[in-house]
C-alpha cells in the first residue's frame, strides 16, 4: 500500500521471565517502509508474507508533468518515475535511481532530492518548448546521474540470434515522433530482456530495439504538454501480439489511441485524477507493467482492439476519481477502475448504480486540518499497486460511489493531517485492510471515530490479496502479539499507535503474565503496534495482557490515552491452521499459518449523536458497545459488560447498561446535562465471557460535549 510514513520499528525493552523462558522477541512482521526518490517524491510499501508489494506516493508536486507518475515493472522490479523524467531514462537519469527496492535496501542517491526535483522541472519544460530532450541543462557534456549501489540487471537467456525489431510511431500531432517512450516485451518469457532494454525512445518515427525471436507486445506511449510543462493529453497506443523471426517493423501511431476515456456517472462530476494501468504478462517469468497518472483532468485516449492476445496474459484498465461540482449539500465522488482482459476495449463506460457502492462516509477529527485520503484499487490479477493520496478537508463528511466487482480488492487509509517539512507524511490516521463492495450497495465507514483505543488487524475477504496478521496467537507454547493503539470502531481498521512526530509526546508500555507472574515487559517507541512474541508454559493457565498508549501533541485532544487489560484461558496449541486470509509470521516458503487466534475480547464503541469533530451536543449521553472475540479465535457467549464515565478523569459514575443481546449492550448516562456541557468524558468499560475471558478499558478523554 504507498504510505508516507517512518520505517516501524518496536523496541522491547525491561523483559522480565519464569525461569527457563527466553525473553519476548519483536514479531517477525515486515513492516511499511518510506524512501525519498531523487525527485523529493516519497514512496511508502507495505510487504506481504507473499511477497506482494503495496504502494502509496506522496508527490513533491502539486501539478503538472512531475505531479504525474509512472509505475514500471519491468523484470520484477517496482520503478516510481515522475513524469518530467521519463523523457531521460536511459539518456541521462539511470533507471536505477527509481528502483524502489535499491532505495529501500540503502542505495545511495547522488543528487540533492530536496532541489533535484524541481531543477528536472525546469528542464523538461525547456526541453517540451524545443521538442527534442536531453543534451542540456542538467544533462550537457553527456552528464548522467545513476543510483550507487543499485543492482545490476541481466538479461536471462542468451541471444544467439537477434533481429532488429522498429516500433515506428507518428505523433499526436501526426509528425513522425520524437518524444515519447516505446515498450517492448517477450510474451514467451519476461525475462527475455533486462529492464532497460524494454523501452526506448521515438527518434525520427522510430524506437528500434535489438531481441531473439519469440513472441513480443509493443506499446507507444505519448504525451503533449502546455508552455508551463503541464501535460495536456496522454496517448496509449498498442501492438498487443505479434511474432519476430526476422528483422520486423511493427507501427504504434499516437492516432490508433482514438478511443477516448469517458466516465458516464449517475450524478454530474468533475475529474479530479485519472490514470490507465497496461498489463501484460508472459507464459513465464514477470509480466510488464506501464501505470500512468496523468494527475487531474488531463484527457487519456487508448487504441482498442478486438482479437483476444493468445500468448500470455494481458490486462488493462483506466482509474479515475471525480468529484462532485461546488454547491450545497453533502459533497459527493466516484473512484472508478474497470478492467478488461485478453482486449483493449473503447474507453467510454456508463455507470449504473449496479456497478458501484454508495459508501457514507464520515471523517472525524477534533480539529480543522487538511488531511490525506488514499483509496486504492487493485485486481486479483496485479503483481502490487497502489494509488497516491489526495488533500482532504477535515472533519469531512462525504458520499463515496466506489466500483465493485468481485475480483477487485480496495486498501488505503487516511491521515489526520500532513506533516509539517519538506517532505509532508502521514500523521494521526487509520489504514484499511483490504475490502472489496457489491454493486448496488449501500454501506456506511466512520474513519477516526472517537473513542480511538488498541485493536488488532481484522481481515474483511475471505481470500485476500494480501493476508493479516492477528493481534494474538498461539503456536505450541509461543504468544504473538500485535495490538494498535489509537485505533477507531471500523472493523479492519488500525491507527498509527506508537508513531508520532517530533512535536508529539508518545508512551506506552506492554506486561504479559501467566498465572499472574510475569512473563514479557517492555515499553513499545517509535513504530505502530505493540509487537511482540514470548514463549509461555503449557498450561492450562490463565493468561493476561495489559497495553497502555499515551499521545499528546498540537493535534490531539480526544482519546488520548488508553489502558486496557485482558485475561484468557490458554494452553498448548498443536495441530491448527489460521484460513487462507490470516496467517502467524513469515515463512520461508510464504506465509507460516500453523497456529491459533487466542480469544482475546474486542470492543466497538458508538458514542450516540457523535458528530464530525468527536463532539456531541450538551443532553442526555449514551453509549452502543459491542463485545466480540478476536477474528477466526474460539468465541465463548459475551455474559456482562459495564460502563463507566468520567467528566474530570478521577471520579467515576455507573452507567445504567442494557444488553440486547449478541454481545451488544447500550449505555446510559445518569448525569444531568448541565454537567456534560463542555467537557471531555472518559469511559472505563469492563466485559466478560462464559469461558472466564474479561477485559477492562479505560480511555481518557474519549469524546467531548459541546457548549451548546
Amino acid at each position: 500500500m504507498r504510505r508516507s510514513l517512518s520505517v516501524l520499528a518496536v523496541l522491547l525493552a525491561g523483559s522480565a521471565g519464569l525461569t527457563g523462558l527466553a525473553p519476548p522477541a519483536a514479531v517477525a512482521a515486515e513492516p511499511p517502509s518510506t524512501v525519498t526518490l531523487p525527485t523529493g517524491d516519497r514512496v511508502t510499501v507495505r510487504t506481504a508474507p507473499d511477497g506482494r508489494d503495496t504502494f502509496e506516493v506522496r508527490p513533491a508536486a502539486e501539478k503538472g508533468m512531475a505531479r504525474a507518475l509512472v509505475h514500471l515493472r519491468l523484470g520484477g522490479r517496482d520503478y516510481e518515475v515522475p513524469g518530467t523524467a521519463l523523457p531521460y531514462l536511459g539518456r541521462g537519469l539511470d533507471l536505477s535511481l527509481f528502483d524502489v527496492k535499491a532505495l529501500l535496501a540503502g542505495a545511495k542517491v547522488p543528487v540533492d532530492t530536496a532541489t533535484f526535483g524541481a531543477a528536472l522541472a525546469r528542464q523538461f519544460k525547456e526541453d517540451s518548448a524545443r521538442g527534442r530532450f536531453g543534451g542540456q541543462g542538467l544533462f550537457a557534456n553527456g552528464a548522467r546521474f545513476a543510483l550507487a549501489g543499485a543492482p545490476k540487471r541481466q538479461a536471462a537467456q542468451p541471444r544467439s540470434v537477434m533481429r532488429t525489431v522498429s516500433v515506428d510511431a507518428t505523433d499526436i500531432a501526426g509528425k513522425p515522433a520524437d518524444t515519447g517512450i516505446a515498450f517492448l516485451y517477450n510474451t514467451d518469457d519476461g525475462n527475455t530482456l533486462a529492464p532497460d532494454e524494454n523501452f526506448n525512445y521515438f527518434s525520427g518515427g522510430t524506437a528500434k530495439f535489438s531481441v531473439p525471436d519469440g513472441h513480443y507486445s509493443a506499446l507507444g506511449v505519448f504525451w503533449t504538454t502546455d508552455a508551463d510543462g503541464n501535460p495536456t493529453e496522454l496517448r496509449f497506443s498498442a501492438q498487443p501480439e505479434f511474432a519476430v523471426t526476422a528483422d520486423a517493423a511493427v507501427r504504434v501511431d499516437a492516432k490508433r489511441a482514438s478511443s477516448k476515456l469517458t466516465w458516464v456517472t449517475p450524478r454530474p462530476a468533475l475529474p479530479d485524477d485519472t490514470g490507465f494501468l497496461f498489463r501484460r504478462a508472459a507464459r513465464t517469468g514477470p509480466a510488464l507493467l506501464v501505470d500512468f497518472d496523468a494527475g487531474p483532468g488531463v484527457p487519456i485516449a487508448v487504441s482498442p482492439t478486438s482479437v483476444p492476445v493468445r500468448t500470455g496474459a494481458l490486462q488493462t484498465y483506466p482509474y479515475s476519481r471525480l468529484v462532485s461540482p461546488p454547491g450545497p449539500g453533502t459533497p459527493y465522488e466516484y473512484v472508478l477502475q474497470k478492467a478488461t482482459i485478453g482486449v483493449i476495449p473503447q474507453q467510454r463506460y456508463v455507470i449504473t448504480a449496479k456497478d458501484v457502492a454508495a459508501v457514507d462516509a464520515t471523517y472525524f477529527s477534533e480539529y480543522s486540518s487538511l488531511g490525506l485520503r488514499q483509496r486504492s484499487g487493485m485486481f486479483t490479477f496485479e503483481d502490487g499497486g497502489g494509488r497516491p493520496s489526495h488533500p482532504i478537508q477535515l472533519p469531512r463528511k462525504q458520499t463515496e460511489y466506489v466500483s465493485a466487482a468481485p475480483d477487485l480488492e480496495w486498501f488505503g487509509g487516511m491521515s489526520k493531517y500532513v506533516l509539517p517539512g519538506p517532505f509532508p507524511g502521514w500523521a494521526g490516521g487509520q489504514y484499511e485492510a483490504f475490502r472489496s463492495y457489491r454493486g448496488g450497495t449501500s454501506v456506511t465507514e466512520g474513519w477516526n471515530r472517537f473513542p480511538l483505543h488498541p485493536t488488532g488487524a481484522v481481515a474483511l475477504l475471505s481470500e485476500p490479496t494480501v493476508s493479516t496478521l492477528p493481534a494474538a496467537t498461539r503456536a505450541g507454547d509461543l504468544l504473538r502479539f500485535s495490538f494498535t493503539p489509537f485505533s477507531d470502531n471500523e472493523p479492519g481498521h488500525t491507527g498509527f499507535g506508537y508513531y508520532g512526530e517530533a512535536r508529539d509526546t508518545i508512551t506506552g508500555h506492554y506486561r504479559l503474565t501467566q498465572d499472574g507472574t510475569t512473563l514479557a515487559e517492555g515499553s513499545p517507541s517509535g513504530g505502530f503496534e505493540a509487537a511482540f512474541e514470548q514463549e509461555a508454559g503449557a498450561g492450562p493457565a490463565t493468561l493476561g495482557l495489559t497495553i497502555d498508549a499515551g499521545r499528546t501533541g498540537p493535534m490531539y485532544h480526544q482519546s488520548t490515552a488508553s489502558h486496557t487489560e485482558w485475561t484468557w484461558k490458554s494452553q498448548h496449541v498443536e495441530g491448527a491452521t489460521l484460513p487462507p486470509a490470516l496467517y502467524c509470521a513469515r515463512g520461508e516458503n510464504g506465509p507460516d499459518r500453523t497456529c491459533a487466534v487466542e480469544p482475546l475480547l474486542t470492543l466497538g464503541y458508538a458514542v450516540g449523536g457523535l458528530r464530525p469533530d468527536g463532539s456531541t451536543v450538551a443532553g442526555p449521553q449514551g453509549l452502543d458497545l459491542t463485545v466480540g472475540h478476536l477474528q477466526a479465535s474460539a468465541a465463548a457467549p459475551v455474559t456482562a459488560a459495564t460502563v463507566q464515565y468520567s467528566t474530570d478523569g478521577t471520579t467515576w459514575q455507573d452507567a445504567a447498561v442494557t444488553a440486547r443481546g449478541g454481545g451488544v449492550f447500550h449505555a446510559d448516562f445518569a448525569a444531568a446535562t448541565e454537567a456534560f456541557r463542555g467537557l471531555d468524558v472518559s469511559l472505563r468499560v469492563t466485559a466478560a465471557d462464559a469461558a472466564g475471558a474479561t477485559i477492562t478499558e479505560t480511555i481518557t478523554d474519549a469524546y467531548h460535549v459541546y457548549l451548546s
